[in-house]
């Protein structure tokens, strides 16, 4: 069993879904907290996603979708039993409504390291 680390941190500079996570190597991945955080001055409306095998951000992938934050505010998805990601295609995908206004970081742990890739072909 692996521990809990940081996995990812961005605060996107485009209003468009964009990949935050992907794992880098072939393993089982949990995702146990998505914290959020409205940066900016103003409100905004944030989106999570999880692609299990690809990067379609769209209401079908939605963990949150357009959730209201306002400025100072905080929101978080988390879970004791992990987002598994078994797939090294598998990403997390976020989205604000406002240029740089929200930051995402995303925890986990990798569980299982796979040194044999072609099970997960």
């Amino acid at each position: 069993m692996g521990f809990r680390r940081q996995l990812a941190q961005t605060r996107p500079a485009v209003t468009t879904a964009v990949q935050a996570w992907q794992p880098t190597f072939f393993g089982q991945y949990y995702i146990t907290l998505i914290h959020i955080v409205n940066t900016g001055a103003v409100d905004c409306k944030v989106s999570v996603f999880h692609d299990q095998d690809g990067a379609t951000y769209t209401k079908d992938t939605a963990l949150m979708y357009e959730y209201i934050l306002e400025p100072g505010g905080i929101v978080q998805i988390e879970s004791n039993e992990g987002i598994g990601d078994y797939d090294d295609v598998g990403t997390i995908g976020v989205q604000c409504d406002v240029s740089d206004a929200a930051n995402f970081t995303i925890y986990g742990e990798l569980v299982e390291e796979n040194t044999d890739q072609e099970s997960f072909l």
